[in-house]
Protein backbone atom coordinates (compact mmCIF):
# COMPACT_ATOMS: atom_id res chain seq x y z
CA UNK A 1 0.00 0.00 0.00
CA UNK A 2 2.98 2.57 0.66
CA UNK A 3 4.00 1.89 -2.96
CA UNK A 4 0.72 4.03 -3.94
CA UNK A 5 1.60 6.84 -1.34
CA UNK A 6 5.40 6.80 -2.10
CA UNK A 7 5.87 7.65 -5.58
CA UNK A 8 3.40 10.08 -5.74
CA UNK A 9 4.82 11.77 -2.80
CA UNK A 10 8.41 11.65 -4.56
CA UNK A 11 6.87 12.69 -7.46
CA UNK A 12 5.27 15.74 -6.00
CA UNK A 13 8.74 16.62 -4.12
CA UNK A 14 10.83 16.41 -7.35
CA UNK A 15 8.59 19.14 -8.60
CA UNK A 16 8.64 20.87 -5.30
CA UNK A 17 13.07 20.72 -5.67
CA UNK A 18 12.57 22.16 -9.32
CA UNK A 19 10.18 24.63 -8.17
CA UNK A 20 12.26 25.88 -5.55
CA UNK A 21 15.21 25.67 -8.12
CA UNK A 22 13.59 28.05 -10.49
CA UNK A 23 12.53 30.39 -7.50
CA UNK A 24 16.04 30.87 -6.55
CA UNK A 25 17.73 31.34 -10.24
CA UNK A 26 14.64 34.06 -11.01
CA UNK A 27 15.57 35.88 -7.40
CA UNK A 28 19.22 35.60 -8.25
CA UNK A 29 18.51 36.58 -11.88
CA UNK A 30 16.37 39.37 -10.52
CA UNK A 31 19.11 40.96 -7.92
CA UNK A 32 21.70 40.44 -10.66
CA UNK A 33 20.46 42.05 -13.41
CA UNK A 34 21.09 39.10 -15.36
CA UNK A 35 18.76 38.51 -18.31
CA UNK A 36 19.02 35.41 -20.35
CA UNK A 37 20.32 36.17 -24.09
CA UNK A 38 17.77 35.89 -26.91
CA UNK A 39 19.30 36.85 -30.04
CA UNK A 40 16.50 36.75 -33.31
CA UNK A 41 13.57 37.17 -31.18
CA UNK A 42 11.04 40.49 -32.02
CA UNK A 43 8.84 39.41 -29.28
CA UNK A 44 11.56 39.68 -26.37
CA UNK A 45 11.10 43.50 -25.71
CA UNK A 46 7.62 42.82 -25.01
CA UNK A 47 7.85 39.76 -23.28
CA UNK A 48 10.45 41.40 -20.96
CA UNK A 49 8.09 44.13 -20.02
CA UNK A 50 5.29 41.69 -19.30
CA UNK A 51 7.26 39.46 -17.15
CA UNK A 52 8.88 42.72 -15.37
CA UNK A 53 5.85 44.08 -15.00
CA UNK A 54 4.85 40.58 -13.48
CA UNK A 55 7.66 40.45 -11.22
CA UNK A 56 6.66 43.76 -9.83
CA UNK A 57 2.96 42.62 -8.91
CA UNK A 58 3.76 38.99 -7.25
CA UNK A 59 6.83 40.33 -4.91
CA UNK A 60 9.86 39.37 -6.87
CA UNK A 61 11.22 42.48 -7.57
CA UNK A 62 12.16 42.98 -3.49
CA UNK A 63 13.90 39.58 -4.30
CA UNK A 64 16.48 39.83 -2.02
CA UNK A 65 19.52 37.53 -1.21
CA UNK A 66 17.54 35.84 1.76
CA UNK A 67 15.01 34.95 -0.27
CA UNK A 68 17.67 33.05 -2.60
CA UNK A 69 19.32 31.45 0.19
CA UNK A 70 16.04 30.38 1.90
CA UNK A 71 14.31 28.96 -1.27
CA UNK A 72 17.69 27.35 -2.63
CA UNK A 73 18.02 25.13 1.17
CA UNK A 74 14.50 24.38 0.62
CA UNK A 75 14.81 22.74 -2.45
CA UNK A 76 18.50 20.82 -1.09
CA UNK A 77 16.10 19.35 2.09
CA UNK A 78 13.38 18.60 -0.23
CA UNK A 79 15.55 16.64 -2.85
CA UNK A 80 17.52 14.85 0.31
CA UNK A 81 13.74 14.16 1.55
CA UNK A 82 12.79 12.82 -2.23
CA UNK A 83 15.93 10.26 -1.74
CA UNK A 84 15.11 9.09 1.88
CA UNK A 85 11.97 8.15 0.65
CA UNK A 86 13.18 6.47 -2.57
CA UNK A 87 15.19 4.64 0.12
CA UNK A 88 12.75 3.83 2.29
CA UNK A 89 14.60 5.62 5.41
CA UNK A 90 13.37 8.26 7.26
CA UNK A 91 12.70 11.13 5.11
CA UNK A 92 9.75 13.12 7.25
CA UNK A 93 12.35 15.34 9.06
CA UNK A 94 13.96 16.36 6.41
CA UNK A 95 10.92 17.35 4.72
CA UNK A 96 10.09 19.20 7.66
CA UNK A 97 13.30 21.21 7.47
CA UNK A 98 12.54 21.80 3.70
CA UNK A 99 9.17 23.24 4.80
CA UNK A 100 9.85 25.37 7.35
CA UNK A 101 12.58 26.78 4.84
CA UNK A 102 9.77 27.24 2.22
CA UNK A 103 7.36 28.59 4.94
CA UNK A 104 9.88 30.93 6.19
CA UNK A 105 10.67 32.13 3.00
CA UNK A 106 7.02 33.12 1.86
CA UNK A 107 5.94 34.54 5.16
CA UNK A 108 9.33 36.46 4.72
CA UNK A 109 8.18 37.43 1.43
CA UNK A 110 4.80 38.98 3.17
CA UNK A 111 6.59 41.58 4.79
CA UNK A 112 5.85 43.67 1.76
CA UNK A 113 2.09 43.20 1.36
CA UNK A 114 -0.46 45.24 3.37
CA UNK A 115 -0.70 43.60 7.01
CA UNK A 116 1.93 41.17 6.76
CA UNK A 117 0.89 37.39 7.20
CA UNK A 118 -1.92 37.67 8.47
CA UNK A 119 -2.78 40.50 6.22
CA UNK A 120 -2.40 37.81 3.37
CA UNK A 121 -4.06 34.93 4.95
CA UNK A 122 -7.29 36.91 5.68
CA UNK A 123 -7.29 38.53 2.30
CA UNK A 124 -7.77 34.99 0.49
CA UNK A 125 -10.86 34.55 -1.15
CA UNK A 126 -12.08 30.74 -0.55
CA UNK A 127 -14.12 31.03 -3.63
CA UNK A 128 -11.06 31.05 -5.98
CA UNK A 129 -10.38 27.88 -5.56
CA UNK A 130 -13.35 26.87 -7.76
CA UNK A 131 -11.45 28.17 -10.59
CA UNK A 132 -8.43 26.62 -10.90
CA UNK A 133 -7.96 27.93 -14.23
CA UNK A 134 -7.26 31.74 -13.06
CA UNK A 135 -5.67 30.35 -9.92
CA UNK A 136 -2.32 28.32 -12.14
CA UNK A 137 -2.62 32.05 -14.65
CA UNK A 138 -1.95 34.17 -11.28
CA UNK A 139 0.76 32.61 -9.00
CA UNK A 140 1.31 35.37 -7.56
CA UNK A 141 -2.26 35.87 -5.69
CA UNK A 142 -2.60 34.83 -2.19
CA UNK A 143 -4.85 32.88 -3.11
CA UNK A 144 -2.52 30.23 -4.72
CA UNK A 145 0.27 31.41 -2.75
CA UNK A 146 -1.72 29.68 0.43
CA UNK A 147 -2.50 26.66 -1.95
CA UNK A 148 0.58 25.99 -3.01
CA UNK A 149 1.38 25.98 0.99
CA UNK A 150 -1.68 23.74 1.54
CA UNK A 151 -0.23 20.57 -1.23
CA UNK A 152 3.65 21.25 0.60
CA UNK A 153 1.61 20.44 4.01
CA UNK A 154 -0.58 18.16 2.54
CA UNK A 155 2.90 16.06 0.57
CA UNK A 156 4.01 16.59 4.21
CA UNK A 157 1.39 14.31 5.76
CA UNK A 158 1.86 11.25 2.65
CA UNK A 159 5.60 11.56 4.17
CA UNK A 160 4.36 11.15 7.14
CA UNK A 161 2.36 8.42 6.89
CA UNK A 162 5.20 6.39 4.40
CA UNK A 163 7.55 6.89 6.88
CA UNK A 164 5.53 5.21 9.88
CA UNK A 165 4.78 2.52 8.04
CA UNK A 166 8.23 1.99 6.81
CA UNK A 167 9.11 2.15 10.56
CA UNK A 168 6.79 -0.07 11.35
CA UNK A 169 7.81 -2.61 8.83
CA UNK A 170 11.82 -2.22 10.07
CA UNK A 171 10.78 -2.75 13.88
CA UNK A 172 9.13 -5.95 12.63
CA UNK A 173 12.34 -7.13 10.77
CA UNK A 174 13.94 -6.38 14.06
CA UNK A 175 16.29 -4.18 12.62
Amino acid sequence: MTFILRWPAILVMLALVLLCVAGALGAAGEITGFQAPAVGLEQVDTQVADAQSAAEETGAAHATWIDVGLLAAAAIFFLISAVRLIRRTQGFWTWLLGFALYGGRWAWSQQYNDGGVMGTIQGVDINAYTQPQVLVSDLGSPAAQVGILAIVVIVGVLVFIVDAADRAYWDKQGA
